[in-house]
């Protein structure tokens, strides 16, 4: 059951979910594919009978659920972060499609959030920001929208389709990389954002950008607390030649 275990570190977070059926079949999505994890923000109270009804088997997906307010208490403890989104804009995130996000962090290690928005509206501007990348799964531009526990199964079944494959490829052996948290990741990134206003770097603004650009590179190149830190000691580098200039 190894492929069980590193399936275990994947996590659904639905934000703002309204349907009791989609949540429990959401709940069969992800356990047919080796997890169990699933985070409800902002999320209502629903139908337990209906929720039971649709995730049969994967109903204890469901009790075991967190639950919180809001976003960004709900990935403090995982150490990169997907938002699920079909639209796109010059102020949204570059997409990346699912596929190739699942090739991406087959060899990674650390928890990651795979996070959707809600059915009617998908995740928010604010939602993505929260988000390290944003990830989209292709489809015909004749009905691009697709159900809220529909993208959930595809996004899981290319995530283990990916792990299987690179565990099938390394024969059952990788080394086991102990990843920063989002936590950790956003407390580095804003001393680094220090260092380079020290460095005379910001002039008007600007900073709440970089700091998140920072932090987003961290999170997808999956640094280790320690590589964190020699990552942060650059910018503290910089900050103090920049001071000993006359």
């Amino acid at each position: 059951m190894r492929l069980e275990g590193e399936m275990s570190r994947f996590n659904a977070v639905l934000c703002r979910a309204e349907g009791s059926a989609n949540i429990g079949a959401a709940c069969r999505a992800i356990k047919s594919m080796g997890c169990s994890s699933l985070t409800l923000v902002n999320c209502p109270d629903f139908d337990e009978i209906t929720v039971r009804t649709h995730a049969l088997a994967a109903w204890d997906v469901y009790e075991a659920a967190r639950r919180f307010d809001n976003l960004d208490e709900a990935l403090a403890d995982v150490s990169l972060t997907a938002g699920f989104t079909r639209r796109l804009g010059k102020k949204r995130k570059e997409s990346v499609p699912v596929n190739e996000f699942a090739q991406r962090i087959a060899n990674s290690d650390g928890p990651v959030a795979l996070v959707f928005g809600n059915e009617r509206d998908g995740l928010s501007d604010s939602e993505l920001a929260h988000c390290d990348l944003a990830v989209h799964i292709p489809s015909s531009a004749m009905f691009p929208s697709l159900n809220l526990s529909h993208a959930i199964q595809l996004a899981f079944w290319e995530l283990r389709r990916n792990v299987l494959g690179h565990r099938e490829d390394t024969h059952g052996y990788r080394s086991r990389r102990m990843t920063a948290t989002r936590e950790e990741i956003r407390a580095r990134a804003s001393v680094m954002a220090d260092d380079l206003a020290t460095a005379g770097f910001f002039k008007i603004r600007g900073r709440a950008e970089k700091e998140d650009f920072i932090a987003e590179v961290a999170a997808r190149a999956s640094l280790t607390k320690a590589e964190l830190k020699r990552y942060e000691m650059l910018f503290r580098k910089l900050a103090a030649l920049k001071s000993r200039r006359p």
